[in-house]
């Protein structure tokens, strides 16, 4: 018996260090180099304002919205027909411009300050969709990475290995 073979041995596979990376470390890369300026961050306004988005929430248009609405009718109410149609016009131009500008800014801040300091909301925003992230230095064809489809953590890889 101890002529007979033990059973096969699995074969050691080598596991090169980028992949034993944790998405901890790959996201505190990618805000280092937020921070540095070498990655920007560019938002889907449309997509984000979505109302399944993890960065927007329906109360935040309401608060443009209700006011306004208020507003008009009470003009109609006081004025008549043609000041509330006029207010009504004034109130969307109203939204339009300045409400979605205050929105869109709302959403850019909750992404720098809260979804950039957590890998899961992170993540949550990833796979909804709606972020890019862009190499700064140049504008080459592997400086961008566009949520979901590209992986985010190996462009973040490849940008550290080249530096």
């Amino acid at each position: 018996m101890a002529g007979r073979p033990g059973p096969p041995r699995a074969p050691e596979v080598a596991i090169p260090p980028e992949a034993a990376e944790t998405a901890d470390e790959l996201f505190r890369r990618l805000r280092r180099l937020c921070a540095e300026g070498r990655i920007a961050i560019d938002l889907d306004n449309k997509r984000l304002t979505h109302i399944d988005s993890p960065v927007s929430f329906e109360a935040w248009s309401n608060q443009w919205v209700y006011p306004l609405l208020a507003l008009t009718c009470a003009l109609w109410w006081l004025f008549g027909w043609k000041v509330g149609a006029g207010a009504a016009v004034a109130s969307v131009l109203l939204y339009l411009t300045l409400g979605k500008t205050f929105l869109h800014r709302r959403i850019e801040r909750r992404v720098r300050e809260q979804v950039l300091e957590d890998v899961v909301h992170w993540r949550k925003l990833w796979s909804f969709g709606g972020v890019t992230l862009r190499r700064t230095a140049d504008c080459a064809a592997d400086g961008i990475c566009v949520s979901p489809r590209d992986n985010w953590m190996e462009f973040v890889r490849r940008l550290t290995k080249s530096a």
